[in-house]
């Protein structure tokens, strides 16, 4: 994540930071699977004597949470309780229709724009060859959409707790509504937050978050159509987040902050991209960003006015893409379909941040990311990177680089092993946007803030044997071992780092609408100089990582 004086820059950005210059990233895989299971509809290689059929029609079978053979008691109450995705919702994610040439890009593509509704806990779509035509059949099975979102960490005294309870499928029109309260050793908060991905005529979404926090508020709106497949021609997304917060910062692994900030943060950002060419094997595409934005942060032991600085900044990009998707099962949970984007994505832009827009000197900060996926033997893995920053007349104003490699291996049925390393270079972050490790963030033993700083490196690794993927109907269960090692410091200062292992239990509801298994970890700290030996458990969910320019410091 990268905080500079210009802002937070990027189309993948979300709300307050800039993804700025060059970004390496590299997903590697897991084992194959077809994403239509049935017989192909199209004429085998060599075989160009033949024209690809026409679709005659689309089937619709949309099942519940459970199969009617399932006739268990609980199956029927959660099949009364829960309402069906709606059909409507099931059709505007597919990308052939009647009439249409058949194309097996079109219909993976389709499944994937299902699972990646997050309500479904199956989707196949199969062509079957009848004495009218060529039909699809699209077969969903909805997920269980109404959960407990609960977490718990504790370290050395301090403790983090998260209760709420999220509907990823509101009414049946794959809305997403959520309320959660938060509890941290520094802040409480109450957090409600909505997302349509296609309210608005039936292509454009609304997402809003406001957190009510003990010590601020923050709210975010955005409105966006996005790329809803690789052919698209355009989109778009227009968003807003106003915070009125307290930053607190912490050095050298002090568990009271030593440095207390009042922070005032308004922007309004506006992307448009359109597609200058597009198929199944990937795109180019033009896109330009404008933003205007206020931050002004005051020390809380000041009683002066607070300044208003308001900057605005404006860019072109390009996209390039190569498609390659896989669909994997049992990484993030259990017997789940998982889909693992293995293509090349490669960004290039620049924000012109010009001295008439509110900056001190005339700049521009340069950006390019880029993706790029490939098997190994036995599994995938990935290699990701952002770097980038706001150059003026007097050089490097500020910047950030952040570089990651992930590789997963399934060395035998039902067993998966993660190792994960990182690491980052920050150049002069705003107060509140350092490296910020502890309590489950990075090594998951220590204690909130035990590692803040410019500099940062994380290592990881996970074993996990699945026990059995789903048990009594309702829930896979695993065991996991691992070790972390990491930390942050900043630059000039000794290096500060810290280890811990431990083993824990992996559950993840077979019929629940995520993939991501829930973590109940048990870890042994091994002491350094700002923290003692000891024991922490820890509940969380997914991985204790997540992708550069997506985590959450």
């Amino acid at each position: 994540m990268y905080l500079s004086k210009l802002g937070h820059i990027g189309v993948l950005l979300r709300f307050r930071h800039i993804l700025p210059l060059v970004v390496l990233c590299l997903p590697l895989r897991l084992s194959a699977q077809s994403p239509v299971e049935s017989d192909s509809a199209e004429p085998r290689a060599g075989s160009g004597s033949l024209a690809p059929p026409l679709v005659h029609s689309v089937e619709l079978q949309r099942r519940d949470i459970f199969d009617p053979e399932e006739s268990t008691w609980y199956a029927r109450v959660a099949n009364a309780l829960h309402i069906q995705t709606r059909a409507e919702i099931i059709r505007r994610e597919l990308l052939f229709h009647p009439g249409e040439t058949y194309d097996s890009a079109l219909v993976a593509e389709s499944e994937r724009n299902l699972r990646g509704l997050g309500v479904f806990r199956r989707v196949q779509i199969d062509s079957v060859r009848t004495d009218s035509g060529l039909v699809m059949r699209v077969v969903t099975k909805d997920g269980w959409s109404t959960k407990a979102d609960w977490r718990f960490r504790s370290a050395g005294g301090d403790v983090e707790f998260t209760i709420g309870l999220v509907e990823d499928n509101l009414l049946g029109t794959a809305s997403s509504a959520a309320v959660r309260y938060q509890k941290t050793p520094d802040r409480s908060t109450v957090a409600l937050g909505f997302r349509q991905s296609r309210l608005f005529a039936g292509r454009v979404g609304l997402s809003a978050q406001y957190q009510n926090r003990s010590d601020g508020q923050v709210t975010a709106l955005a409105l966006e159509q996005p790329f809803f497949s690789l052919t698209s021609r355009a989109a778009f997304r227009l968003e807003g987040e106003r915070s009125d917060e307290r930053i607190l910062r912490f050095f050298n692994g002090e568990d009271e902050a030593s440095d207390s900030l009042s922070r005032r943060y308004t922007l309004v950002r506006g992307t448009a991209a359109w597609a200058l060419r597009g198929s199944s094997r990937g795109f180019l595409r033009l896109g330009a960003l404008a933003q205007v934005r206020r931050d002004d942060f005051l020390p809380r032991t000041t009683t002066g006015e607070f300044p208003r600085t308001v900057t605005a900044a404006v860019g072109p990009y390009l996209v390039w893409n190569r498609a390659d998707f896989l669909v994997t099962q049992g990484v993030s949970g259990f017997a789940r379909e998982e889909d693992v984007d293995l293509g090349t994505t490669v960004r290039a832009g620049a924000m012109f941040a010009p001295k008439a827009f509110g900056y001190d000197r005339d700049g521009i900060a340069p950006l390019v990311t880029a993706r790029i996926g490939t098997r190994i033997p036995g599994g995938f893995g990935f290699l990701e990177g952002l770097a980038g920053g706001l150059f003026n007349s007097a050089g490097l104003d500020s910047g950030s680089v952040q570089l990651a490699a992930t590789a997963v291996l399934k060395t035998r049925p039902g067993h998966v092993a993660v190792a994960h390393v990182e690491g980052g270079w920050l150049e002069d972050p705003l107060p509140g946007a350092e490296f910020d490790l502890g309590l489950g963030t990075g090594p998951r033993a220590f204690r909130s803030h035990a590692f803040t700083g410019d500099r940062m490196v994380f290592a990881t690794a996970e074993y996990r044997v699945t026990v059995t993927e789903d048990f009594l109907g309702l829930v896979g269960l695993g065991v996991a071992g691992f070790v972390d090692h990491g930390g942050a410091w900043y630059a000039g200062l000794p290096r500060r780092l810290g280890w811990d292992a431990g083993v824990g239990l992996r559950l993840g509801a077979s019929r629940a609408s995520d993939t991501e298994a829930l973590r109940f970890d048990l870890a042994r700290r091994f002491g350094n100089d700002a923290q003692e030996s000891g024991w922490v458990i820890t509940v969380g969910k997914g991985f204790v990582f997540s992708p550069v320019g997506k985590r959450v410091l």
